[in-house]
């Protein structure tokens, strides 16, 4: 029997990390702490998964709403 686990769609990205002074704009790859810094994080999606998140997304418009 499938459950809704074995249809997952495993999507290649990458998260990126840094830590920013908000009053130098300096960024540090390694985690700072004070009470100016913040943390940034940056996801980036391959062609391939923002092609599959986009065909998710209009399956998922395109069902009637009962």
């Amino acid at each position: 029997m499938k459950t809704d686990k074995d249809n997952i769609l495993k999507i290649d990205c990458t998260t990126i990390t840094t830590w920013r002074n908000t009053k130098t704009n300096e960024v540090f790859k390694e985690k700072k702490d004070g009470p100016d810094i913040v943390q940034d994080v940056t996801v980036q999606v391959s062609p391939k998964g923002l092609d599959m998140i986009q065909k998710a997304m209009n399956q998922k418009n395109d069902k009637p709403k009962t």
